[in-house]
């Protein structure tokens, strides 16, 4: 089952996890593999940019796993997936 939507929309999470709780009723695993890494000199970095990366970055996982805790089973795994990219310089 495929469900879209934006990590940084929490009523785009709130759908996503409605749904799985009415289709499967639990999760197992929540491995968490999003986020973005869009490079601009500090100078140029904007408002809407800095927005945009912290919102899919930093709220939307914080919330993906928060809001995915009443359907995690007793012994269930959060995999939280990063890259690189946050610690080698370009």
């Amino acid at each position: 089952m495929g469900i879209q939507g934006d990590v940084s929309n929490l009523p785009d999470l709130d759908r996503l996890y409605n749904t799985v709780k009415d289709q499967k009723g639990y999760l197992d695993i929540l491995f968490a593999n999003f986020g973005i890494a869009e490079f601009a000199p500090l100078g140029e970095i904007s408002e809407e940019h800095f927005d945009k990366t912290f919102g899919i970055n930093v709220k939307g996982l914080l919330f993906a796993v928060q809001k995915s805790l009443p359907l995690i089973h007793d012994g269930g795994s959060i995999i939280l997936n990063a890259s690189i990219a946050a610690s080698k310089g370009s």
